[in-house]
């Protein structure tokens, strides 16, 4: 079991470190700016089997999509933005929205300063939340670990030298 909490450890350090460095990342050159979403691949259809199907994604004529959530879904929209230099740029951006609600026809979203075609909608914000998650997964698993026996009997488990 000590080999499983080492793994969870190693999990958590990665998406905490990688996820802080797309925040510095993004903090050091990339710029928030309005955008009017044009279309979206998220009709009013789309939405209507969504709210009336209790959440059962089965009963749509989407189905599953295993980047959806239990409560959301992911769309993709045509955006218009304008970033620093003036020029009004379009996009397609992908986002999260809560399934069967009408999504917003204008949100912030994020470009490279030296590539301004380059646009997501996550920004720091998000990227800070995900290394909180890699956090506390480190911490539990690193707290797990120490319980079940430490890194030394970790390490003596996954070489199968027990």
């Amino acid at each position: 079991m000590a080999q499983l909490f080492l793994v969870f450890a190693v999990l958590g350090w990665a998406l905490m470190v990688g996820a802080l460095w797309r925040v510095a990342v993004m903090l050091a050159g990339w710029q928030s700016a309005a955008a009017v979403v044009m279309k979206s691949d998220y009709t009013e259809s789309d939405q209507w089997q969504d709210r009336w199907s209790l959440g059962n994604t089965w009963l749509t004529s989407r189905g599953f999509n295993w980047r959806d959530g239990d409560d959301s879904r992911r769309i993709t929209d045509e955006i218009v933005y304008t970033p620093q230099d003036g020029r009004l740029r379009h996009a397609l951006v992908t986002r999260q929205v809560v399934r069967g609600w009408m999504p917003s026809g204008a949100y912030v979203v994020w470009y490279d300063q030296s590539d301004p075609d380059r646009v997501t909608a996550r920004g720091p914000l998000f990227w800070f939340m995900l290394a909180l998650l890699g956090t506390g997964l480190l911490g539990v698993s690193v707290h797990a670990l120490v319980r079940a026996g430490g890194l030394a009997l970790a390490i003596a488990q996954l070489t199968g030298h027990h």
